[in-house]
């Protein structure tokens, strides 16, 4: 192998395929960059086994070739390299870069041990707009549980039926919900749970210039295409729970709300909930078109009121701050509706202008 390009089109290939990278080195090879050098393009693989990411940069080719390179370390001299037109060349499982009149020799794992990414088999496709993708991994994603005891919980929920694309997220506290109309000319059905790390990498990865993504699914697996970016993710097995039977249909309170105001009481009010169990509650007593957020800790002490406009029952109820601001963060509306039942029954946000999108937060019950 033997190629020139800049430091730019290595960065942006390194930048692209590394978070792939195993972090567990089952296989030494897997914590590895796999580059391959073919018919004037340069490509970046990196896997592990569960998440795999390919991309193309830019490249002279003067002589094809292929190699696995470390990647923590390649990565780390790539960007101290400088900025000058960098020559790279393979002999006996090494590869020597050359800058200047200076050079860095790396010694490389065989790519014969390297898995290759997949290519589905006669897999379903379809697009969907760059923008409404992110926004939608955006408003769900942070309703991912984190502890790992319980995979399916662990990832988003994709759901494609006729003209509609919905995301799904619970960590069983709380979940994210959003909806939106996509083409699907060729009506191709599809559900199945995405681990979050992928949709982090592909919002992450997703640039403004990339007007489409393209989604390509089986039974097992998953590929987003994009750019000059190939994503292939295995799906997570189990069974999502039945969201919709969580979603009250009804509720007794409904509360207007600016998300601005209400976003900053909470987060002010939170500064002041932290107890010596670890815990983020906040109080919130709604009567007489006045939302009311009174805390009182160790810490201080602070009340918090807000004129609002609503409809049905007076109210107290509690919930943990974190899951308030967390979904108040992304709702891009200027008023939402906050649904209430009472002290023991999930508060329903809706942005006032969106009805795509809802957040159901279970409350914290009080002693």
């Amino acid at each position: 192998m033997k190629i020139f390009c800049s430091k730019d089109s290595l960065l942006s290939g390194v930048n692209a395929v590394q978070r792939a990278v195993s972090s567990k080195n089952t296989l030494p090879v897997l914590s590895g960059i796999l580059i391959s050098a073919e018919q004037q393009c340069l490509r970046f693989a990196a896997t592990d086994l569960e998440l795999g990411i390919r991309c193309e940069v830019p490249a002279q080719i003067e002589e094809e070739g292929v190699i696995v390179v470390p990647a923590k370390l390649f990565a780390e001299v790539v960007r101290k390299l400088p900025d000058t037109t960098i020559t790279i060349k393979e002999q006996d499982g090494s590869i020597t870069i050359y800058y200047y009149q200076s050079e860095i020799t790396l010694r490389g794992y065989d790519p014969e041990e390297y898995p290759l990414l997949p290519d589905l088999i006669d897999p379903v496709s379809f697009n969907v707009p760059t923008v409404i993708f992110k926004n939608m991994i955006r408003q769900t994603i942070f309703s991912c549980a984190v502890e790992e005891n319980r995979p399916v919980f662990n990832g988003t929920l994709l759901q494609i039926e006729g003209s509609n694309l919905r995301l799904v997220a619970t960590d069983t506290h709380r979940l994210a919900y959003s909806i939106s109309e996509i083409d699907n000319p060729e009506d191709a059905n599809f559900s199945g749970i995405i681990p979050a790390k992928t949709l982090s990498e592909i919002y992450r990865l997703l640039r403004d210039e990339d007007e489409y993504l393209a989604i390509s699914f089986n039974k097992s697996q998953i590929v987003f295409q994009f750019g000059l970016i190939f994503l292939v993710s295995r799906l997570i097995e189990g069974m999502f729970p039945n969201y919709k039977q969580v979603i009250p249909q009804t509720c007794e309170t409904k509360i207007n709300l600016s998300v601005r105001n209400f976003l900053e009481a909470v987060e002010r009010a939170s500064l002041l909930s932290h107890d010596k169990s670890g815990s983020n509650i906040i109080r919130i007593k709604v009567e007489s078109a006045q939302l009311r957020i009174d805390q009182t800790t160790e810490l201080g002490k602070i009340s918090e009121q807000m004129e609002i406009s609503m409809q049905g029952k007076d109210v107290m109820i509690a919930f943990n701050a974190k899951f308030l601001i967390d979904a108040l963060k992304v709702i891009d509306s200027e008023q939402i509706i906050f649904e209430l039942s009472g002290p023991y029954s999930p508060g329903v946000m809706r942005p006032l202008d969106n009805p795509n999108y809802l957040y159901l937060v279970l409350p914290v019950r009080m002693s």
